[in-house]
Parts: C-alpha cells; structure tokens; sequence
C-alpha cells in the first residue's frame, strides 16, 4: 500500500465516523459539528493522496491549501470551491459554533461538496 493509499483509507474511515456521528448523535449540536469536521478531513486526505501521486507533498493546510488553488495543478474550480466550502464550514464548526441541521450535512457537506472530490480523485 502506498503512502496515497494510506490517505486514501484515512479518508474513508474519516467518513465512515461522519456518518456514525450524524447516525448516532440525533441531532445533538456536537455531534453533528464533529461530522462536518470529519467530512473536512475527508477531504484533506482525499485531496493529499491525489496530490501524492503527483508527486507533490503539502506538510500543512497552508501548502495543501496553495496547490489545490494552483492552476498548475489542474484541479477543477468545483473541486477547490468544495474543498474550500469544506474548510470553511469546519472552522465555523470548529471556531464559531456554528450550528448545522443532520439533514444539510447529509445532503449538502456528504452527499454534494465532499462527493464532488471523492468523485473528481476516482473514489
């Protein structure tokens, strides 16, 4: 297994523990917080694995950040906006305690913005 697949595996247990969180915290504000954080995650690590595999490797949120916006890297601006969307979300989460209902994370962080990237890197 290579280090792209190891992120790659990451993400997938990253969404897997979204969805438990959503699942099992019935609405309860933390619970569902978390699951919004998770699904950054998810990207974070869907994006660096796409990124290793073309030979480049961010060590931060910053770097990682810089070469999904490049357009060098030709990654499509739906893709950034959703990863951008995403880390969005997870520091208003995080940082402001914002507060987000189950079904718009299901819908729009799961089921739109994070599936944009898990389509866009093949998984």
């Amino acid at each position: 297994m290579s280090v792209a697949d190891d992120h790659f595996e990451q993400a997938r247990q990253n969404l897997a523990l979204a969805e438990r969180l959503l699942d099992g915290g019935a609405g309860h504000p933390p619970s569902v917080q978390w699951a919004v954080t998770m699904a950054f995650y998810c990207a974070v690590h869907y994006m660096q694995g796409y990124l290793l595999n073309r030979g480049y490797d961010p060590r931060n949120h910053g770097e990682r950040g810089a070469l999904i916006a490049s357009p060098s890297i030709g990654i499509p601006v739906d893709v950034q906006q959703a990863y951008f969307w995403l880390k969005n979300r997870s520091e208003r989460a995080r940082y402001r305690l914002a507060v987000f209902a189950p079904f718009f994370v299901r819908q729009r962080v799961l089921d739109e913005k994070l599936r944009l990237i898990t389509d866009f890197v093949g998984l």
